[in-house]
């Protein structure tokens, strides 16, 4: 099998890594197909790909399985410009956090014969590069497939076991329900930590006394906010509504919270409290 990655940055490279490292890793091809000829020589003197291109059309062109882990932004250029690069039979499948206009945009591009999956591994850090590459990046990890009642059954057969040699638990969701979850999970934490972090160096007074007793807290609770802005824009903008409709939970549950604080409701503080250390303590026990 020839598995074709397009992009190798943290994702791309992790998924070369692992299917390399895997107990099938002796089957696969894999085809590196970065954007920059750094990337590839990089990818290939460390032997995270067996060969590689910058030519995206002639890398995809004999893949069974194409990867494509590019910003948001570019998954649906990308499908438009390899479609009619594939064989008949190839699967095509993404790695972006927002699913919804992606999966439909996807279906009504790729050419009958070619078969898209959506797809979301639920791991990543904040150093994106492929420096940061790990083959074990998703063992143990969420990774949500999303399949429609246009998929393929026998292409989603196949993509769930290819992936299931990274060490993943895969999880399928409606492109929708998938949007929702992730706002919730994954986007959210992103706004929140920024808008923290942010009310911190906007700050007029003490700030230079904040920065300096900024301590494990501070950091934990913001480490997010260190990733690339170019992922988050993408995040925000394609998945806006349901970013907004968190958002504003949000600012409903900040508000409770407040008006405990205002008031010195000692027994509502509690009850607030004590239902997020439970529940988040169900989440990671």
């Amino acid at each position: 099998m020839k598995v074709a990655i397009v992009g190798l940055g943290l994702i791309g490279g992790s998924i070369a890594l692992a299917l390399k490292k895997s107990t099938r890793g002796s089957e696969l091809t894999i085809i590196g197909i970065p954007r920059r000829e750094e990337t590839l020589k990089e990818a290939l003197e460390k032997t995270i790909i067996d060969e590689g291109t910058i030519d995206l059309k002639k890398g995809v062109s004999d893949a069974d399985v194409v990867f494509i882990c590019t910003p948001i932004s570019l998954v649906t250029q990308i499908i438009d410009e390899i479609g009619h690069s594939l064989k008949p039979g190839a699967i095509v499948t993404d790695v972006a956090s927002s699913k919804e206009s992606i999966v439909a945009k996807a279906e009504s591009l790729l050419p009958p014969e070619v078969f898209f999956v959506g797809g979301h591994p639920m791991a990543g850090r904040e150093k994106v590069k492929l420096a940061a590459a790990e083959s074990g990046l998703f063992k143990d990890r969420i990774y949500i497939l999303t399949p429609t009642k246009k998929s393929d059954r026998h292409a989603v057969k196949a993509l769930t076991d290819l992936i299931t040699l990274l060490g993943a638990k895969i999880l399928k969701l409606d492109p929708v329900e998938h949007d929702r979850v992730v706002a919730a999970i994954s986007h959210m934490p992103l706004a929140i930590s920024a808008a923290l972090v942010n009310t911190i160096a906007e700050h007029k007074h003490h700030q230079k006394e904040m920065v300096t007793c900024a301590s494990t807290g501070f950091r934990d609770t913001t480490r997010i906010a260190s990733g690339d802005p170019a992922l988050g824009i993408d995040m925000f903008l394609t998945n806006n509504e349901a970013v907004l409709e968190m958002i504003d939970e949000f600012k409903s549950a900040l508000t409770r919270l407040e008006a405990a604080i205002r008031e010195h409701d000692t027994d509502a503080i509690a009850k607030l409290l004590k239902q997020a250390q439970n529940f988040r303590d169900d989440i990671y026990r």
